[in-house]
């Protein structure tokens, strides 16, 4: 029987579990139309900078303000306390995010250049103003999780990225009509960060003041000492893995167009070969959606066994989660490279980089096995393996960039992307493969799961070497089509050859509706 703080949890986990759903999905949308309306070289320009606020948002929004929150309900039933954790983050957290402005509005000039286009300066100071939100943005979502009330924080950040999403097209359109160059554009654009964090800001104060009245209190050397090394060291590394993806942006933006130059391409078209390649990432952000969804509603269960210490429970969770993503991910993957062609067509207007982005693809199921196992690992309290499993992926991916891009041009920032992910994965691996010493998924799951994939793969297949439709409309047609009829396929003979059984439905999201689909395909077999 569910206690009340357990139905507290259970409230408030849907509420943040519904703002991160909206918040990822707008995020990647937006994208689409913004590239329509700049084209690929004013997508290049926003996509270099964006990783800048990227990373403020992942201090503000995910990694900071869990710690805040640890720290706070740690302090449960202690005001005082609580009272003295919050003034002593409060402190750092402003001087961090102050240091953070200062130094990218001062060495903007000298970013720009480091990214190989000293016109990006000014954006880059635009983005700087984002930081000074970043002290009230994570304080304030820290401190109402660490007291169990979620809603503030969804609110807040659902409200936050429908009004920079708001700006960022609105802003372009008319600065494209208006005839404004692309780098005025990308200020525009990156301008809806920061009013999005200010009414965001608001929103959080009014809860803030409205229901919580906390005074000052005298903190000691040695509590400030103590809260402060615990507050940098577990923030850096739940922000340093939940920003993996966006460390490898920030790479690219600092590689890809100065390796294409010594690939030989003019600054010009290197930078807008980079646009091509960034057309990667809105594809990135919509398989992580619905993969990461699917999995990471599982980890609560498989944290549930832990704490039971029930061994069959866990073992059972755990070749679930492994099961489930590995489905959903793989055949995310798979559908979006032999889709690629017309899918590219359809969002982007060219099928240019097709190639290129099918390179980048195993990206998705890499990105969504190291989301879950990083996630069972910190639940085991490992803190630190992912974060070493992440700076060693972002030293490969780096290295790979530089013997890669000047030989292949995106092609190889491609490769090298899926590379440093693959390194993370396996160490990520190996490491869960210490604490859990069993299989996490069988031969025959594996065997049922390559030939759904490869079922689903054929009607794609064919339908581009025999009858490619290379109009944009024919090329929507052709990729819906296509996608609908592989994604049928797919399911049907993931149920029917019981890639998943009934009682794994049962653990699902929406397991009502998957339960009833599983039990009339079952009919129909043994009719």
């Amino acid at each position: 029987m569910p206690t009340k703080m357990d139905k507290v949890w259970m409230h408030g986990a849907i509420w943040l579990t519904a703002a991160s759903f909206i918040s990822k999905l707008l995020s990647a949308v937006y994208r689409v139309p913004f590239q329509n309306m700049v084209g690929d070289m004013g997508f290049y320009i926003f996509q270099q900078v964006y990783p800048i606020y990227g990373i403020a948002m992942t201090l503000a929004l995910g990694g900071l303000p869990v710690v805040i929150s640890k720290l706070i309900a740690e302090s449960t039933g202690n005001e005082e306390a609580q009272r003295k954790i919050i003034k002593i983050v409060r402190k750092r957290l402003i001087q961090t995010s102050v240091l953070a402005f200062v130094l990218l509005f001062v060495l903007a000039d000298w970013i720009a250049l480091g990214m190989g286009d000293s016109h990006l300066a000014g954006i880059i100071r635009v983005v700087s103003f984002v930081f000074l939100l970043m002290p009230k943005l994570a304080l304030l979502r820290g401190y109402f999780q660490g007291q169990r009330e979620m809603r503030p924080t969804a609110i807040s950040q659902t409200v936050e990225q429908f009004i920079r999403v708001a700006i960022i097209l609105i802003g372009a359109s008319i600065a494209t009509k208006m005839g404004y160059d692309l780098y005025r554009t990308g200020s525009i654009a990156m301008s809806g960060s920061i009013i999005g964090g200010i009414v965001a800001t608001l929103i959080l104060q009014y809860f803030y003041k409205r229901t919580y009245k906390i005074a000052d209190v005298r903190v000691s050397k040695a509590e400030d000492r103590a809260v402060t090394k615990k507050f940098f060291l577990e923030g850096a590394a739940i922000c340093i893995v939940s920003g993996m993806l966006i460390l490898f942006q920030l790479e690219d933006s600092f590689q890809v167009v100065r390796g294409m130059i010594v690939h030989g391409f003019s600054a010009d078209l290197a930078r807008n070969w980079k646009g091509v390649y960034d057309r990667a990432q809105p594809i990135l952000q919509l398989g992580l959606v619905l993969s990461t969804g699917f999995s990471l509603a599982l980890i609560p269960m498989i944290t549930a066994a832990r704490v039971k210490q029930d061994i069959r429970g866990l073992k059972r969770s755990v070749l679930l989660a492994v099961k489930i993503t590995l489905l959903v991910a793989g055949a995310e993957t798979v559908g979006l490279i032999v889709i690629m062609r017309p899918l590219n067509q359809m969002l982007f207007q060219t099928a240019a980089g097709t190639i290129e982005l099918q390179l980048f693809m195993p990206a998705v199921l890499l990105s969504s096995l190291i989301v879950m196992f990083a996630s069972i690992l910190q639940g085991f309290g490992k803190l630190y393996i992912p974060v070493i499993s992440v700076l060693i992926g972002i030293v490969v991916k780096w290295l790979a960039n530089q013997f890669l891009i000047p030989r292949l041009g995106i092609a190889g920032a491609s490769i090298a992307t899926c590379l440093g992910l693959l390194i993370i994965l396996g160490c990520c691996y190996l490491a869960l493969k210490q604490t859990l010493p069993f299989a996490f998924i069988t031969k025959k799951t594996l065997a049922g799961l390559a030939a759904a994939l490869l079922l689903m793969a054929c009607i794609p297949l064919l339908w581009e070497t025999f009858f490619p439709l290379t109009t944009r409309s024919g090329s929507a047609l052709q990729a819906i089509g296509s996608s609908l009829i592989g994604g049928t396929l797919f399911i049907l003979f993931s149920l029917r050859y019981n890639v998943l059984n009934q009682r794994d439905f049962t653990a699902l999201p929406f397991s009502t509706v998957l339960f009833r689909i599983s039990k009339a395909v079952l009919k129909n077999k043994r009719n």
